[in-house]
C-alpha cells in the first residue's frame, strides 16, 4: 500500500472551512470504507498508525450530505480528492483515547493505546485521509494524514461471516434515506439467540417511545447482529470475573466501576458490517448497571438491569447527537472541557457571553442569567454538615477519652443522626423549591461537565436524560442529526 504519512504530535489552530456541496455518483461507490487505526499517546502529545482497511457493502449514509456542518465531537474526518485537491467528505466523532488524555494516569505521562474505526463512503480515486483534533481553544488541526489508492490490494474485502445471524428489527426504507442502527451481541451464548432478539426489539421500543425519535420513528431503520460467546456476562475486574466473550467488554473502564465499554473494536466492527449502518449499540447480557456512549463511534449497554431502558437513552444521548453530561462529579476526567473555551457539545455552554447564550432561542422569556437554583444555599447547608461531623468525632473522642459508658457514646450517636437528617432534608427542600419554579422552563444552571462551576446546563434538574425526556435543548440537537442523516 502507497502511503504517505505525516503526524502531528501537537495540535494547532485551525477551522474547516467546508461548505461546498459534493456530487456522490462523481466521487464515490455505493460501497463503505473502513479505516482502523491505532492511537497512542499521553496528555500530553499523540501518534496515530494505520492499521487495516476494509471495504464493505454498502454505505449507509445520506449522500447528499457528505459534508457536517455540525461541529460537533472531539475530531473530525476528511476525505480530500487527491486529482481534483476537493474535500469531498467530513465527518464529527469522539474517541476514548480523547477521554483518557482528560485522566490522571495521561497527565502523568503513563501512554494509553486504543484501537478505532473510522467509515467513510468509497472514494473511486486515491484521496487523503486526514484526522483532524481539536486544540485548547476547539479549533480543528490536522494530526494525521496518509494517501489512500482505493485499488490497492492491500484492502480487505472478504464478506460477511457465516457465524453472524441477522434480524431485521425494523425497516422504514433505503438506508440512504434513513438513519441506521444496528444492535450487535456481547455475551450472549449459542442458545440465547431468541433473547437477543427479544432484547433488541424491546429495546428498540424503548428509543422509539421517546421524543423526538417517536415524531421521527419512520426515518429509521433498525437491525440486530448476532455472534455467540463461549460464555455468558462480561468482564468485572473488581469483582475478579472473566469471562471469553466475543467483545471483551469490560467494567472498569478507565477506572470507573460503572464504566461499560467493549475491548475489541476490530471484531465489533466486523460483525456490525454485515449490515448498513449509522449508529452502532452494543447489547450486554447482563444484569449489572453500567454502559457508555462516544459520539459517533459506539455505544453500550446492560439488557437486565432495572435502569437498562434509562441507561440505553442517556447513553445514546452521548454517541448519537454528542449530548454531554449534565451533572458533575464521580468520573475519573480531570479537566474534560477546558476552562474558558465553549464546548463543541450542544447542551453545555461556558457561558461566555451572557448575551449570545447558546439555545438562547429556546430561553423562557424573562429567566436570569445565569440562572440561580439554590446552589449557594445548599452549599451554606453543606459547610453545616461538614462542621457537625468534625465536631461529632471531637466528641466521641473526648467521650471515649472520659471512659463514656455505651449508652453515652450511643446518644451522642443518635444525636448527631438526627442533627445531619434535619441538615439534608433542608437542602431537600432547597432543592425542590427551585425545581418547582423552574419546572418546564429553560434557562441557563450553573454545574455540569463533570464541573460545578463554569459550566451551565438548559435545565434546573440534573441529568442530560431524566424521568424519560431529554429536554427542549437536546431534542433540538438530536432532531438535527436525524435530519443531516436522512431524507
Amino acid at each position: 500500500m502507497t502511503i504517505r504519512v505525516l503526524i502531528v504530535c501537537v495540535m494547532c489552530a485551525g477551522s474547516p472551512g467546508w461548505a461546498q456541496s459534493v456530487e456522490f455518483d462523481r466521487f464515490f461507490r455505493d460501497k463503505t470504507l473502513r479505516v482502523d487505526y491505532f492511537q497512542t499517546g499521553t496528555a500530553q502529545d499523540m501518534t496515530i498508525s494505520l492499521d487495516r482497511i476494509y471495504e464493505q457493502d454498502k454505505w449507509a449514509g445520506n449522500p447528499a450530505r457528505l459534508i457536517d456542518t455540525l461541529n460537533s465531537g472531539m475530531c473530525y474526518v476528511r476525505i480530500e480528492d487527491v486529482n481534483s485537491k476537493q474535500c469531498i467528505y467530513t465527518r464529527g466523532f469522539s474517541t476514548l483515547f480523547g477521554e483518557y488524555q482528560t485522566t490522571g494516569p495521561a497527565r502523568q505521562g503513563i501512554p494509553g493505546t486504543y484501537h478505532q474505526s473510522v467509515l467513510i463512503p468509497a472514494p473511486k480515486r486515491p484521496f487523503l485521509f486526514i484526522i483532524e483534533g481539536r486544540d485548547p481553544h476547539n479549533a480543528l488541526a490536522p494530526l494525521f494524514t496518509t494517501r489512500i489508492d482505493p485499488t490497492d490490494v492491500s484492502i480487505i474485502r472478504h464478506g460477511p461471516d457465516p457465524r453472524d445471524r441477522i434480524k431485521t428489527i425494523k425497516h422504514s426504507g433505503p438506508a440512504h434515506d434513513k438513519v441506521d442502527l444496528v444492535f450487535v451481541a456481547e455475551g450472549y451464548t449459542e442458545t440465547q439467540w431468541e433473547k437477543f432478539q427479544t432484547d433488541a426489539q424491546g429495546f428498540s421500543e424503548v428509543i422509539f417511545g421517546i421524543e423526538p425519535f417517536k415524531t421521527f420513528h419512520t426515518r429509521f431503520n433498525v437491525s440486530a447482529v448476532f455472534r455467540p460467546s463461549a460464555e455468558e456476562g462480561v468482564d468485572e475486574p473488581t469483582k475478579g470475573s472473566f469471562k471469553n466473550t466475543v467483545l471483551s467488554a469490560s467494567y472498569n473502564a478507565l477506572g470507573t466501576p460503572r464504566y461499560l465499554l467493549m475491548n475489541d473494536n476490530r471484531v465489533m466492527r466486523d460483525i456490525a458490517g454485515a449490515v448498513p449502518y449509522d449508529y452502532l449499540i452494543v447489547l450486554v447480557n447482563t444484569a449489572r448497571y453500567g454502559g457508555g456512549g462516544i459520539y459517533n463511534d459506539y455505544m453500550i449497554f446492560t439488557a437486565d438491569n432495572r435502569r437498562s431502558a434509562a441507561t440505553l437513552m442517556h447513553e445514546f444521548g452521548h454517541s448519537f447527537a454528542n449530548l454531554a453530561d449534565e451533572y458533575f462529579g464521580g468520573v475519573a476526567y480531570e479537566t474534560f472541557f477546558p476552562p474558558g473555551v465553549e464546548p463543541h457539545t450542544p447542551n453545555i455552554t461556558a457561558l461566555l457571553d451572557p448575551n449570545q447564550v447558546k439555545w438562547r432561542h429556546l430561553l423562557t422569556p424573562g429567566i436570569p442569567i445565569p440562572t440561580p437554583w439554590g446552589q449557594e444555599e445548599m452549599a451554606v447547608v453543606e459547610a453545616k454538615i461538614d462542621q457537625a461531623k468534625t465536631a461529632h468525632r471531637a466528641r466521641l473522642a473526648e467521650l471515649k477519652q472520659a471512659e463514656a459508658s455505651p449508652k453515652q457514646i450511643e446518644a451522642c450517636k443518635r444525636q448527631h443522626d438526627a442533627e445531619l437528617k434535619a441538615l439534608r432534608e433542608e437542602i431537600k427542600q432547597i432543592r425542590e423549591r427551585y425545581i418547582e419554579q423552574y419546572k418546564g422552563k429553560v434557562g441557563v444552571f450553573e454545574g455540569a461537565g463533570y464541573t460545578p462551576k463554569g459550566l451551565y446546563r438548559s435545565e434546573v434538574q440534573i441529568g442530560m436524560y431524566r424521568d424519560k425526556r431529554y429536554g427542549p435543548v437536546s431534542e433540538e440537537a438530536i432532531g438535527a442529526i436525524i435530519e443531516f442523516l436522512s431524507r
